[in-house]
């Protein structure tokens, strides 16, 4: 269902004028979806599975989609949304990428597309939910459920 929800998403972030800046389908309950039990294992190698990974990058999506609805509900300016945004490339920056797999591939690019920002750093824009943002999130879901473990949020704010 959330894969559905993420291409709904994407398409519509990039029908939006300001980018795709504004959140996807706003609010809706559509988007709520507990996040999966499965194991946040280590591989051999000491690293996360791509299984474990497409559970670690609902982290990054819980923070986007609240600080979206936070925007959205007027219970946040913008300034503060993009605060979250920057807290989002933190985590995002922390997961393992690479050209090992399409789940490590399509968080490499959402790395490159919305790189770490330090805190308190500067930044004008971070990148998180940019029309690129969008396809390399469809690229990620695609991938994750192809695993059997679709991305999940977690909304909590508003209400």
């Amino acid at each position: 269902m959330l894969s559905a929800t993420v291409l709904s998403a994407a398409a519509l972030g990039a029908c939006t004028g300001d980018g795709g800046q504004t959140g996807g389908a706003g609010g809706s309950d559509a988007h709520v979806a507990t996040q999966p039990s499965s194991s946040t294992s280590p591989t051999e190698d000491g690293g996360l599975d791509d299984a474990a990974l497409c559970v670690a990058y609902g982290d990054v999506l819980t923070i986007a989609e609240n600080a979206d609805l936070g925007l959205a509900d007027g219970r946040m300016e913008e300034q503060e949304r993009l605060g979250w945004y920057k807290l989002a490339t933190r985590v995002l920056g922390r997961l393992p990428s690479g050209e090992d797999s399409a789940v490590q591939t399509a968080i490499g690019e959402l790395q490159e597309i919305a790189p770490a920002v330090a805190p308190g750093a500067y930044s004008e824009s971070t990148g998180v939910r940019s029309p690129e943002w969008w396809q390399a999130e469809v690229d990620l879901a695609e991938a994750c459920d192809a695993l059997g473990a679709p991305l999940a949020t977690s909304v909590f704010t508003g209400g």
